[in-house]
């Protein structure tokens, strides 16, 4: 019995001294990771997490990196354990990441496995409101998306009327498409239709289908065109349900109606003037019954045959205006100033400008059926605001080059046109003016632009000591149809 005892104790010995050898020990380091005993994880879609045990494993020096986000991996020294958590799978397809386990004290030493978790069960039907369907019945048909079983349920009140197409059979089909069979009830009927879940019946997703009783109604015409007169149009409206016409442009007002027989009349509406400066506008016209969803959209097109594009203008005293006149009518265009003092216009719709004042040119088809008008506003034109800056190269006191900038301080648009450079020379009695150079600009300067014109060699070919030199610059240039020049003089 003592013997028994003995080496009963002296095993305990033996083993306590190797797991406390496995956890310190002052050998060479041999990584363990190759040892271990790891098994693939396969979760549900559900948030989860999975625990593995590695009985007397030192875990202190792995360390574990989840290809994806959704899964982490954590060690837990205390109790040996690695425990693998996977959040819940939110998408419709299975999901798959990978983990590598490294020994961090040896790091060529490390271990991979799989962790799998499967898609969200998903039944989607992809309508989202009912369906209406004419009295004579057909099809309808929706999609499904699923990755889990479905059944198509048709509850037995709605079978005498809807029907499921052979061509619709579980997760084969993404379509469902439903048989409606003419509707003799002469009224409206709505019938519903069963998606169930086969995983749970208690999951059904309900498709509504509405079938209307035979309705006649028809408007004729649906499209009409007027030109820009005030005009009456017409419409034969067919119709044996009530008919409302609430939708309509603002140029367009309501009218009467003309009984024919029991389920036609004439509808009859009133469109005004177009006074507008443009080709044409256009509205619809909404013939409706809410209550049974039915309407009809009428095209209404309006067209100016005559008018002048521009509303007013302005023209300089001896400026010209040429006028953009559009004229569909197929007649002359007849034209007239109402004060011929402050501007008159020419046959071909040119305004010239004569004196200070305002006055309204007009236009006119030759049988007096179309007419416009603009307003005229004649003004003085002034000089543009400019100013000039000089900067000079001397030798030996002696000008040899000059630059020269022009800058429009004016509100207004100018366009400059090419300039010339003069040197006045003044010796004793007698004065000589010389032009020594050009500017070939022809250029619109906006207002704050500038323009720069540069000479070189401005000097004379002998100089007197006897004479003195000065210089001045002259451009031309267009502002509001009116010519002028401008003289800018070295300071």
């Amino acid at each position: 019995m003592k013997t028994i005892k003995a080496f009963g104790l002296f095993l305990v010995i033996t083993l306590l001294g190797i797991a406390v050898s496995s956890c310190s020990s002052d050998d060479p380091y041999e990584s363990r990771i190759s040892y271990l005993v790891i098994k693939d994880v396969t979760f549900s879609s559900d948030a989860s997490s999975d625990t593995q045990t590695f009985s007397n494993e030192d875990l202190s020096n792995y360390e574990a990196k989840s290809s994806e986000s959704w899964c982490s991996v954590t060690f837990v020294q205390a109790s040996c354990q690695m425990i693998v958590k996977a959040e819940e799978n939110e998408t419709y397809d299975d999901r798959k990441a990978t983990v590598t386990i490294t020994d961090t004290k040896d790091p060529t030493k490390m271990r991979t496995f799989t962790v799998t978790q499967a898609q969200k069960d998903g039944l989607i039907v992809d309508v989202y409101e009912p369906f209406i369907v004419p009295t004579d019945g057909g099809q309808v048909s929706f999609d499904v998306m699923s990755n889990i079983g479905y059944i198509v349920y048709i509850p037995r009140e709605y079978a005498d009327w809807l029907s499921q197409a052979s061509n619709t059979r579980g997760l084969e089909t993404k379509t469902v498409t439903i048989n409606v069979a003419k509707n003799t009830s002469q009224k409206n009927r709505v019938g519903y239709v069963g998606i169930v879940n086969s995983k749970d019946n208690n999951e059904v997703t309900w498709v509504e289908i509405d079938q209307k009783f035979d309705i006649v109604f028809s408007v004729d015409p649906q499209s009409i065109t007027v030109d820009e007169l005030r005009n009456e149009i017409s419409f034969n409206v067919n119709a044996n349900i009530p008919v409302d016409v609430n939708t309509y442009p603002d140029w367009v007002q309501k009218g009467t109606i003309e009984e024919v027989d029991d389920d036609n009349y004439i509808y009859k509406m009133t469109v005004t003037p177009f006074t507008e400066k443009k080709l044409s506008r256009q509205g619809t016209i909404v013939f409706e019954n809410a209550a049974y969803f039915k309407e009809v959209a009428v095209t209404v097109i309006q067209n100016r045959l005559l008018y002048i594009e521009e509303s007013e203008i302005e023209v300089p005293i001896g400026g010209r205006f040429g006028l953009t006149l559009r004229n569909d009518t197929e007649q002359e265009a007849v034209w007239k100033s109402d004060n011929e003092k402050v501007a008159t216009i020419t046959k071909d719709g040119t305004v010239i400008g004569v004196a200070d004042g305002m006055t309204t040119i007009s236009v006119t088809s030759a049988d007096g059926k179309y007419t416009d008008k603009v307003t005229v506003q004649v003004k003085q034109a002034n000089a543009a605001k400019l100013n000039d800056a000089w900067s000079k190269v001397l030798e030996n006191g002696i000008v040899t080059s000059f630059t020269i900038t022009l800058t429009n301080n004016d509100d207004r648009t100018i366009h400059l046109k090419p300039g010339s450079l003069y040197r006045v020379t003044v010796d004793g009695d007698e004065t000589t003016t010389e032009k020594i150079g050009e500017d070939s600009v022809t250029k619109d300067l906006k207002s704050g632009e500038s323009h720069t014109a540069s000479f070189s060699s401005v000097a004379p070919a002998t100089v007197s000591e006897t004479a003195t030199y000065s210089y001045y610059m002259v451009w031309d240039y267009n502002v509001d149809l009116q010519d002028f020049t401008y003289t800018a003089t070295e300071k």
